[in-house]
């Protein structure tokens, strides 16, 4: 979307569960008129921390710019749930890596979970690097939604602030045009029985749901039948959408 009607764009999301053993997840995007797209595969590890729950994410994702012909090979940070037993909170840590192999381009970001005592939340801060010459091109910090402030080794700053920027809603097909394996279809009386308050009647559905799928998977495994996921095909050790925007020409 743009706020000029003549230069709008649409920007395009699919996400698919691949597998279950282990719990791999794809989601793709792209826009078409800016000529971008991303692949991106992951599975989580969960690990429990006291008071807290830790998710690490497994997996990396590509962001290709392809007026360039340049391709980023990103990681993802992990998750944390904090104070589960009284006022919950979600932070980011860990470090994120991102490098472009044409252009010798690389970047280091890391995000910084808030210490026991003091300290900022939501912290990150982070540092490109062109490799063929071993220089520093670029230094950011701040908060990941917050402000962030980029300082260049020309000199020149720039700031954005992530709480400014436009926000636009999300289309989705109406459920009565979903397929019945689309999460808002699949799990949409699990979904209104929390709505309710009703914890025991939306854990009752998710029960029966999963029941369901363990029979599913069971006649599957008698017929010798692999799972074959609709939108993203197996290369390699990752997962890559059926008709992604680089092999449109």
């Amino acid at each position: 979307m743009a706020e000029d009607p003549s230069k709008s764009y649409k920007l395009r999301f699919v996400a698919e569960q691949v597998s279950h053993h282990p719990p791999i997840s794809c989601f793709y995007c792209e826009c078409k008129e800016k000529r971008l797209c991303v692949n991106t595969h992951v599975w989580t590890k969960s690990k429990f921390m006291g008071m807290s729950v830790g998710v690490s994410m497994i997996g990396e994702g590509v962001l290709r710019l392809l007026e360039h012909g340049e391709e980023y090979v990103f990681t993802l940070p992990s998750a944390y749930a904090r104070s589960i037993l009284t006022i919950p909170w979600v932070e980011l840590g860990g470090k994120v890596s991102i490098n472009c192999a044409k252009t010798g381009y690389s970047a280091t970001v890391i995000f910084h979970t808030k210490p026991f005592y003091g300290g900022k939340v939501h912290r990150v801060t982070a540092e490109v690097k062109h490799n063929p010459t071993n220089t520093i091109v670029c230094k950011a910090h701040g908060e990941w939604n917050g402000t962030l402030e980029f300082t260049y080794n020309n000199g020149e700053t720039k700031v954005i602030d992530t709480t400014t920027l436009p926000v636009y809603p999300k289309k989705i097909r109406p459920l009565e045009k979903q397929g019945p394996m689309e999460s808002r279809n699949l799990w949409r009386e699990v979904t209104r029985y929390l709505r309710l308050g009703d914890i025991d009647a939306a854990t009752e559905q998710k029960r029966h749901l999963e029941e369901k799928q363990r029979v599913e998977e069971r006649k599957r495994e008698n017929l010798r039948t692999p799972w074959k996921p609709k939108f993203f095909i197996q290369e390699g050790d990752g997962w890559v959408y059926f008709s992604p925007l680089w092999k449109a020409h």
